[in-house]
């Protein structure tokens, strides 16, 4: 990096004056405070060292004269005249360039005022920030020009989901307000390595995202967006290259697996563990290679907890990782308003209207109150008045619907229901191809015009690997889909008409899930966005688009001459994943509505009957084939099924579809003991059954477990593993686990883990709450202090000043 020389020019007068702060203090190691913009009575900043009094007065004047500087050191003079206090030190700091014959000058002009006097300029403020590059990292807005270092970023092959992330934060570093939560963010990320932001929708996490992102990239690290597969992450974490990741969102937009696979969170979890095992070997943050910053809706990752053991686990071990952006500061929620309303305002007689009264209290303290809500409103940009734009403001805080609802009202009925299949789909993006197959009654012109209207205000498009991927831009949108999907029933009874796989209509069942499972503060506490209601006023037409493509993909398999070719375990599992899937819509889901003659018992018996009967036609290849094959079946069978309690008739079909999972174990489970003998059997069957306790539990292995395993070898063999590697997994739980299937102890494991300390003599047995909150996982409520609001109505009431080239001030606090 080249020694800095700006020209401060981009910064607003309360940016320079928190420059200076932050320099001052760690320049001097004395903690300089600010005070309110306005009449200050010549103390911008003040710090006191051994009962001293240490005075700094700012002027952010970047191309004052000589004859203008007098001029306001004269004023500045006139006010320390009437100040009773004793000053050691005073410093007067402008952003103009000056001459040692003007810094002599107006050194003179102060003499008397203090014990000593400084006057400094644009010259040694640079010099601060060369032997301070920390300071110049985090005042962010001093080098990112315009879109000069935006472009800079692109251009130096950064990835970006298409380049709405390039222009989003183009169009926001202005408005961005430093707070407590950037500094708790930046600590976890330089201690860990990883810093995961959670919080409500709308509260900010994406801005303190995107700071961090800013921070890192200025130390030449890569910036690598929303990576979509996972073989990339991995060719990414083990190149030379010092890389920040960036997932936003990484769960999911509003619901657990809304983008991704099923194993996504398993994926994720070992990816972001690499990044902390990597960075646990590095002495140092400065030698960091590989970073990552995550952001999550709280009741995203409070679902993806519960169904997640991984994900879990992870979150267990990462507790200083973990940093909440729930409340905003009353002085944090104006500065961000302020910023919104400053740029977005340049008439006149609006603004001035603006800088009377005090409505921006009642927006700022609004129950509502959300930065994007402000975003949202401010950046329409019609406002005809200033009384407009606070209407405009209140209403959208009183009814956060509004917001989208009335741009949406003016689309056709492709536009809709082309953002509504977006909605229910994929939030990391949905291919064309996927696209024009759900709307295949319209024409591809219709399509592409539909496409047009929409990009660039509801929709982004991209390219990703070759295909054109299309997503909704902003989450919120999404939101508001999913809650209009919620209450009109007809709007979802389209999505299903429109279904083209089943996939397409998985993750809609997906959201219309039992109540109980629900945990659902939405976005601007909306209704709940469960899709339930609508769908079960939808349920026969659901139910026959649902069996007609389990018939399809049947038809498909039978395809296939059987005794001629093997069916592969791959498809077997599929069909059973989707037709146990299906069986639970069934019964959890609209067991109470009138749905005619689809009644789900004959259904269910001729098809159980169909699909077991591929199983004899279904080659493994190999034990630790069949097991994965068995353990994804039944990781379908344990998501669908957990934490629901299922009454007759359908605890019927429940416990039925547990017996035929048994049978496929069984049939494959004789015949790897048959074609691969004793020994290696047996070898594996151990492997699988201390890593996969739980399988063998839940399938009802309890009676028949003792009898098929050798007690003894079996304790041997975990002992074994323990004394390898004592901190290298949860033994204790493991062991508990394996006690409890096999009804017997395992003496020689315990001695291990007691040699190890992992286990002592009265230690109770380890049995952990399932959803209970990991370490660092529940909301810190920040006590709100009560702040003089002098500063912040002096900032608003600027708002009546002339713009200078068209421009406003910008508060950034830090």
């Amino acid at each position: 990096m080249t020694s800095p020389d700006y020209d401060f020019k981009d910064l607003s007068p309360y940016d320079f004056e928190v420059l200076i702060r932050d320099l001052l203090s760690v320049h001097e190691g004395l903690p300089f405070s600010t005070y309110r913009i306005g009449p200050d009575g010549g103390i911008d900043l003040k710090a006191r060292k051994d009962g001293l009094l240490h005075i700094a007065q700012c002027k952010h004047t970047p191309d004052a004269s000589r004859a203008k500087l007098k001029s306001l050191a004269a004023e500045e003079r006139e006010k320390l005249s009437r100040s009773e206090s004793s000053i050691e030190r005073y410093i007067f700091v402008t952003s103009a360039d000056i001459t040692p014959g003007t810094e002599e000058e107006l050194r003179a002009d102060f003499a008397g005022c203090a014990a000593s006097v400084e006057v400094h300029g644009r010259g040694w403020l640079n010099a601060l920030l060369a032997l301070h590059p920390k300071m110049e990292r985090r005042h962010f807005k001093l080098w990112l020009k315009s879109s000069v270092a935006i472009k800079e970023m692109v251009a130096g092959g950064v990835f970006f989901r298409g380049q709405s992330r390039a222009r989003r934060i183009e169009q926001n570093y202005f408005r961005f307000v430093h707070h407590e939560a950037c500094e708790r963010a930046d600590k976890a990320l330089e201690s860990t390595g990883v810093v995961l932001l959670i919080g409500s929708p709308g509260a900010g996490k994406t801005a303190v995202a995107e700071y961090l992102i800013l921070q890192w990239w200025r130390r030449g690290y890569r910036v690598i967006v929303d990576p979509r597969t996972v073989d990339n992450w991995w060719e990414w974490l083990e190149d030379d290259i010092p890389t920040v990741f960036f997932f936003d969102d990484a769960w999911g937009q509003t619901r657990l697996h809304d983008h991704a696979t099923s194993h996504h969170d398993k994926d994720f979890a070992e990816f972001l563990t690499s990044i902390q095992e990597k960075n646990a070997s590095v002495n140092g943050s400065a030698s960091r290679g590989k970073v990552a910053v995550v952001t999550s809706r709280s009741q995203v990752l409070h679902d993806t907890r519960r169904f997640s053991d991984a994900t879990r686990m992870l979150l267990e071990h990462m507790p200083d990782s973990v940093v909440a952006v729930e409340r905003l500061t009353s002085e944090v929620k104006s500065r961000i308003l302020f910023n919104h309303v400053n740029l977005a305002v340049v008439d006149e007689c609006a603004r001035r209207e603006l800088a009377n009264g005090d409505w921006w209290r009642s927006v700022s303290a609004h129950q509502n109150y959300s930065p994007r809500i402000i975003e949202l409103v401010t950046a329409r940009r019609h406002f005809a008045s200033g009384h407009q734009l606070v209407k405009e403001l209140h209403d959208a805080l009183d009814d956060p619907q509004q917001v989208w609802q009335t741009s949406f009202n003016t689309f056709s009925s492709l536009e809709q229901l082309l953002l509504c299949t977006l909605a229910v789909s994929d939030s990391q993006g949905v291919k064309r191809e996927r696209l024009t197959a759900r709307l295949h009654d319209y024409s591809p012109t219709e399509f592409w015009n539909a496409i047009g209207r929409l990009v660039g205000t509801w929709i982004e498009r991209s390219f990703v690997s070759g295909y054109d991927v299309f997503t909704l831009a902003d989450p919120s949108q999404r939101d508001f889909l999913m809650g209009l999907i919620a209450r009109e029933p007809l709007v979802c009874l389209d999505l299903i008409k429109h279904a083209d796989s089943f996939d397409d209509l998985k993750i809609m069942c997906d959201r219309g899930r039992a109540p109980e499972l629900e945990y659902q503060p939405s976005l601007f506490s909306l209704e709940n966005d469960s899709l339930r209601a609508s769908m079960d006023e939808c349920a026969q037409s659901l139910l026959i688009a649902m069996r007609r493509m389990w018939d399809r993909r049947l038809e498909g398999v039978n395809v296939v001459p059987r005794g001629v070719l093997t069916l592969p375990t791959g498809v077997f599992v599929d069909l059973f994943s989707t037709f146990t899937e299906m069986v639970v819509y069934h019964a959890d889901r609209y067991a109470g509505k009138e749905v005619g003659d689809l009644a789900l018992d004959g259904w269910f018996e001729l098809n159980m009957s169909r699909l077991m009967g591929l199983l004899r036609d279904t080659d493994p290849g190999s034990f630790h084939e069949s097991m994965d094959a068995v353990q994804q079946i039944y990781h379908t069978f344990r998501n669908v099924t957990r934490f629901r309690e299922f009454t007759a008739p359908w605890s019927y079909h429940i416990e039925a579809l547990r017996g035929a999972i048994r049978e496929v174990w069984g049939t494959w489970d004789a015949e790897d003991l048959r074609v691969f003998g004793p020994g290696e059997y047996w070898t594996g069957l151990v492997d699988v059954l201390i890593e996969s306790t739980y399988l063998f539990e839940n399938l009802g292995f309890h009676e028949a477990a003792a009898s098929v395993f050798h007690l003894e070898a079996l304790d041997e063999e975990l002992g074994s593993r323990i004394e390898d590697d004592p901190g290298g997994s949860n033994w204790v739980q493991t062991l508990d686990d394996l006690e409890v299937l096999l009804d017997q102890a395992l003496p020689e494991s315990r001695r291990v883990l007691r040699s190890h300390r992992l286990l002592y003599e009265d230690d109770p047995d380890p049995i952990e709450d399932e959803v209970a909150s990991p370490r660092g996982i529940e909301t810190n409520e920040q006590v709100e202090r009560d702040v003089s609001t002098g500063a912040i109505e002096a900032l608003f009431r600027s708002l009546g000043n002339p713009l200078a080239d068209g421009e406003g001030a910008q508060s950034n606090g830090g």
